[in-house]
C-alpha cells in the first residue's frame, strides 16, 4: 500500500466479546487508496482488501474516467458499508458478511473533481456513458476481487457495488 501512494494508519485490533465471530486482527483506516482518491471518514479494512481496491483504481476505474466527457479526475468514493459485525444480507442470514472481517467495502458513488458524481444505481439500457462505465467498473472488479454484487444481484444491492475478497475453493468468483 505504501509504494501505491496509499494514505491509511494501522489501528488497534477491531474485537467485541459479544461477537466473538467478527473483528480485524491488525485493521487498517484507510484514508486514500491512492494518491487524490479520498474515502470520506476513511474505511476500516484489512490491508489486502485496501489493496485489491488500489489495485483495481489504478488499472481499471481511472482509465475507465478518462473515457467520460470531459475527462474527470477521480477525487472520492462515497462508501456503503465498511467494518460491520452481521450476517450477510439477501440470503438466510447463515453466515456472518465478509464485513465482519474487513474483507469487504461497499461503493455508492464515484466523486469527480468538476463537481460531478456517478451514483451507482440500476441502469438497464439508457445507452450513456455512465451506464457503460458501470458496466466497466463492475466487470473489471470481478479480476481483483472475489465477490462482485449490485444493481440487479439481489434488492440488498440494488444501490452500491459490494466488493469483497472472500477465500473460495478453487478460485471461483461471485460476480452479479
Amino acid at each position: 500500500l505504501t509504494m501505491l501512494g496509499a494514505e491509511f494508519s494501522a489501528e488497534a485490533p477491531l474485537t467485541d466479546p459479544a461477537q466473538p465471530d467478527c473483528g480485524i486482527p491488525r485493521p487498517i483506516l484507510l484514508r486514500q487508496p491512492l494518491p487524490g482518491i479520498e474515502i470520506a471518514g476513511g474505511a476500516m479494512m484489512r490491508c489486502d482488501t485496501a489493496r485489491h481496491l488500489a489495485h483495481w483504481l489504478r488499472d481499471f476505474v481511472r482509465p475507465a474516467t478518462a473515457l467520460l466527457p470531459g475527462q474527470p479526475r477521480l477525487i472520492a468514493l462515497e462508501p456503503g458499508t465498511t467494518y460491520q459485525c452481521r450476517a450477510t444480507l439477501g440470503n438466510d442470514r447463515a453466515n456472518l458478511s465478509e464485513h465482519a472481517f474487513g474483507n469487504a467495502f461497499d461503493i455508492a458513488a464515484f466523486r469527480f473533481a468538476d463537481g460531478t458524481r456517478i451514483e451507482i444505481v440500476p441502469r438497464k439500457d439508457s445507452g450513456d456513458l455512465h451506464e457503460a462505465f458501470q458496466q466497466a467498473i463492475r466487470a473489471t472488479a470481478c479480476l481483483h476481487f472475489t465477490t462482485v454484487l449490485g444493481p440487479g444481484a439481489n434488492a440488498a444491492h440494488e444501490n452500491h457495488l459490494h466488493l469483497d475478497i472472500k477465500s473460495r475453493r478453487g478460485g471461483w468468483r461471485l460476480c452479479q
